[in-house]
């Protein structure tokens, strides 16, 4: 129980081109004179919801309305619902209040009830909750899993999700809750029975629909039973709810606290001030946008970080990388590592950002380099390779100039 505490002539040109005569606001870390360019930006840190999948397996809820999941009405969250699901027959635990999640902590080992503790006394927390937390190989892909009590992590979810029945009651059935990514990404199929394990156990799971956590990073959630079954741990994760503390002064807090060897992560937006200087520089920008084009043709795999192969968040890690700047691995916490600008004063080397989950339009689930005049480079999709291709301006999220201390913080 959880405890409460394409083309590369064009490409390289319009590259060349722009750094050559890149204008004089491109931010410089040198200075001449004495005089220093200072140029303050907010910085918003937008969320990134991770989208998941759910199924039912028996049921006892109400169904949240009388249409048969099946027939539910397009955009609903009941078409999102595997086939074949009973309706509940009783109503549900509900969750009373949403709760505001801040920091998502994991680790290979339990966290102590000492370090639960210390984590409940830092400034701001008003609350933790422990979960399951651990990699599991579905259906032969590396998939970060929550093992959790519906009853209770429904409330930390967005509201679309909390609101679901039917998902919850699908998790509590055993069933597994894959995201939107995975799911759409690895071709698994909603509603058919899949292999998930690790060296600790395995066993055959029903995956059933699509909704979203609202977490970074999340791949797929499952029930308490069910992580057991797999080898999974009590307590190797917590969630923390903080919501009139600065995000980046708790995540330096709980970090120091625990250790660097805990994976804390960020779960809801930040807002801080920078200067010009912790920007990227010109050399910096021409390395990175050189090694991702250089990886034009190469495949798309999900999960794949290179050198051979990639997934979208993967090539952009990948790339900061040649230049020596470190990257948060997934493209929600990609989205947290800069200023937002709007598109039209994007500049070669921002960020793009999509999101293509339509029952959470705060969710972000896909990334791209901007590599100017109108132009990207992006690891697209399951079939794909990476290419250089027009920016799509649909479901645009955002662009984000990146700040490389921010991005190292985070990584």
């Amino acid at each position: 129980m959880p405890r409460f505490i394409s083309p590369r002539p064009a490409f390289e040109g319009a590259r060349d081109a722009w750094l050559r005569h890149a204008p004089g606001w491109l931010p410089r870390r040198t200075t001449a004179g004495g005089l220093v360019l200072v140029l303050l930006a907010v910085l918003t840190v937008g969320t990134g919801a991770t989208a998941v999948t759910a199924a039912l397996l028996t049921n006892h809820h109400t169904p949240v309305a009388d249409t048969p999941l099946a027939a539910a009405p397009p955009g609903s969250l009941g078409q999102l619902i595997a086939p074949g699901a009973k309706p509940p027959p009783a109503p549900p635990r509900h969750h009373r209040h949403l709760v505001s999640a801040t920091l998502l902590v994991s680790d290979k080992q339990p966290l102590t009830f000492r370090q639960l503790s210390r984590l409940q006394k830092l400034s701001g927390v008003r609350r933790v909750q422990t979960v399951m937390a651990g990699h599991e190989r579905v259906e032969g892909h590396n998939a970060f899993v929550l093992g959790v009590d519906p009853a209770t992590f429904r409330s930390w979810t967005p509201k679309l999700t909390a609101d679901s029945n039917p998902l919850w009651q699908t998790v509590e059935d055993g069933e597994l809750a894959t995201s939107f990514d995975m799911g759409e990404n690895t071709n698994l199929p909603l509603g058919g029975t899949v292999p998930v394990g690790n060296r600790h156990g395995s066993a055959a799971m029903r995956i059933g629909a699509f909704a979203s956590v609202g977490m970074a990073g999340v791949d797929a959630v499952m029930s308490t039973a069910r992580a057991a079954q797999l080898g999974l741990s009590a307590d190797t994760g917590a969630l923390i709810s903080a919501p009139k503390a600065d995000p980046l002064k708790l995540r330096r807090a709980a970090i120091e606290l625990l250790g660097h060897g805990v994976h804390v992560e960020l779960l809801r937006e930040v807002i801080v001030t920078r200067d010009a200087g912790e920007f990227l520089t010109r050399l910096q920008i021409y390395n990175f946008l050189k090694a991702a084009e250089s990886r034009i043709g190469l495949p798309y795999v999900w999960g794949a970080a290179g050198p051979s192969s990639f997934d979208c968040s993967g090539l952009v890690q990948w790339a900061f990388a040649q230049a020596g700047i470190a990257m948060p691995r997934v493209s929600e916490e990609q989205f947290f590592t800069g200023p937002h600008v709007p598109y039209e004063d994007a500049r070669p080397g921002d960020l793009l950002f999509w999101h293509y989950n339509k029952s959470d339009p705060t969710d972000v689930d896909h990334v791209a380099i901007y590599a100017g005049n109108g132009m990207m480079v992006v690891a697209p999709h399951t079939g794909e390779y990476v290419e250089y291709v027009p920016v799509p301006l649909n479901d645009m999220a955002g662009v984000v100039r990146v700040d490389p201390s921010l991005a190292a913080e985070l990584a």
